[in-house]
């Protein structure tokens, strides 16, 4: 067993990598790869191609979203998947009938042919990734494999919560409206600065009718001369 420590040759590391469980899947990932392509070589079909068509010919017209769940695969990878295997005559698409805007996944005749060559193929690959376990401990193996990957299954759905969040966010954007108010103040401003010239158009007529008003009183003075002149007569 390689394990390092903070003494000796180890250069003040002390991690034991065969108690990592991301390393040692990751080991084991390769292994199972690799007993794989052994069994299949000169096939066409790859791990992920084979675990759509197992999953498809189980479901048949299964929608894309319940394919995710089934395989594993994320979304955008299986999307890119199906259209490659649809592309190469294994997979047919249609719309499901009870929501237009989903698709429906179905095997061809190609697809299933395909699938059937490949499963004893795939079988003595998993037969030979289980013979290096005693007999006793192989259920327990894929038990415990089993419980893993439904967890990320699991954590998948609880990432898709997050939009919803962000876009509550933005409603409170929805109140600038309410800023409008202060156009109301302007309207009414302008409605008063309107009214300041009707006062001053107002008070000049005012000041041109005291004006008028005014005028008669020099004609006045003027009557009084004729008086004057009577008294010279007088004299």
């Amino acid at each position: 067993m390689a394990k390092t420590s903070a003494s000796g040759k180890s250069g003040g590391v002390s991690f034991d990598l065969q108690k990592s469980p991301s390393h040692l899947i990751h080991r084991v990932q390769q292994f199972a790869a690799d007993r794989f392509a052994e069994e299949t070589k000169g096939s066409s079909i790859t791990q992920r191609q084979f675990a759509v068509l197992v999953s498809v010919a189980q479901n048949e017209g299964l929608s894309q979203t319940a394919l995710v769940q089934a395989t594993g695969i994320d979304r955008s990878t299986l999307a890119e998947l199906v259209a490659r295997m649809t592309t190469r005559g294994l997979l047919s698409r249609a719309r499901d009938k009870e929501d237009a805007r989903a698709k429906t996944v179905s095997l061809t005749a190609a697809g299933r042919r395909a699938l059937q060559s490949a499963l004893p193929k795939v079988q003595k690959a998993d037969d030979k990734i289980l013979d290096i376990l005693p007999k006793t401990k192989r259920d327990d193996f894929n038990a415990t494999m089993g419980r893993v990957a439904e967890s990320m299954t699991e954590e998948k759905p609880a990432a898709k919560k997050a939009p919803a969040k962000s876009a509550a966010a933005k409603k409170p954007a929805a109140k600038k409206p309410a800023a409008k108010k202060p156009a109301a103040k302007k309207a009414t401003a302008k409605k008063t600065a309107a009214k300041k010239p009707a006062a001053k158009a107002a008070s000049t007529r005012t000041a041109t009718k005291a004006k008028a008003a005014k005028k008669p009183a020099p004609k006045a003075r003027a009557a009084r001369k004729p008086a004057a002149k009577a008294t010279k007569k007088k004299k």
